[in-house]
């Protein structure tokens, strides 16, 4: 039996019927109204039904981990992840990206994710490489993005992917203001994992974790004082209260009273 990730296989379609197929679903995509993380194949990305709520799940695996910050950082492995986010991207024509607005990477095991930023939008991905299987992943991503010059606080969630549903372990990438000097993961039953930082990005992966429903991305600013906690397993949309740019316009969240200060971010 399928599991509910894995995409459609093309069934008794000659070659050219169906790469008309996946070109005419190509052109139809358009960017869902909340950020999605869209299951993918290579053999029949476009016809990948199922969707993933800001987290993509993946099989556990007992491999090496890795972590880039830049491509002149990438294992073999991870490399030819981060050329396969390239590839979907230039298929789902989400924006003009090379190997140089490459952010972070991750691999674990025969998975890997992958975060570029450029100036206007960003594309984020996970990769899954199973020998002897179909390529397959998840990616969302802004062509154009309003709010990529705010925050919602000091850190950001961009991609979340799990073992499990609700925990196991994780890969996280996103996005911090210059007030953050350290980001612990707190996995909820007394261990932690810090992130590592760069340029205004932040890359975090668990090594045969626990990580838990109740786990906490925690913020910590220079003199070690806390800035921000949240739920890491909380939807990337929902928010405790809205934030308002320098012009006091509202940039996340729902208009209300208690809106925040949203903090500035560049790279």
């Amino acid at each position: 039996m399928k599991d509910i990730l894995d995409t459609p296989v093309e069934r008794d379609l000659p070659p050219g019927a169906a790469a008309r197929m996946r070109a005419d679903l190509m052109t139809s995509i358009r960017r869902p109204r909340r950020r999605r993380a869209v299951r993918l194949g290579v053999a029949t990305m476009a016809t990948a039904a199922a969707v993933v709520a800001g987290v993509a799940l993946v099989p556990n695996g007992d491999g090496v981990r890795n972590l880039a910050m830049g491509s002149s950082e990438l294992s073999p492995t991870l490399h030819r992840a981060v050329e396969q986010c390239l590839e979907w991207n230039s298929q789902m024509e989400r924006l003009p990206l090379s190997m140089d607005d490459l952010a972070v990477a991750a691999e674990q095991d025969h998975h890997g994710v992958a975060l570029f930023m450029t100036d206007t939008g960003y594309f984020t991905c996970e990769v899954s490489m199973q020998p002897h299987r179909e390529i397959s992943g998840g990616a969302t991503g802004e062509r154009v993005w309003p709010q990529r010059d705010w925050l919602p606080g000091p850190i950001q969630r961009l991609l979340l992917m799990s073992t499990e549903a609700d925990g196991g372990d994780v890969a996280v990438t996103g996005r911090v203001s210059a007030r953050v000097q350290r980001l612990v993961l707190e996995h909820g039953d007394g261990q932690t994992t810090t992130a590592r930082l760069a340029n205004g990005v932040f890359g975090l992966l668990t090594d045969d974790a626990n990580v838990t429903r109740d786990a906490e991305l925690v913020s910590y600013d220079s003199t070690g004082a806390e800035l921000d906690r949240r739920l890491l397993f909380r939807s990337s949309h929902e928010f405790d209260h809205c934030y308002v740019d320098s012009a006091g316009t509202l940039v996340y969240g729902e208009p209300g009273a208690d809106c925040r200060p949203a903090e500035p971010w560049g790279r």
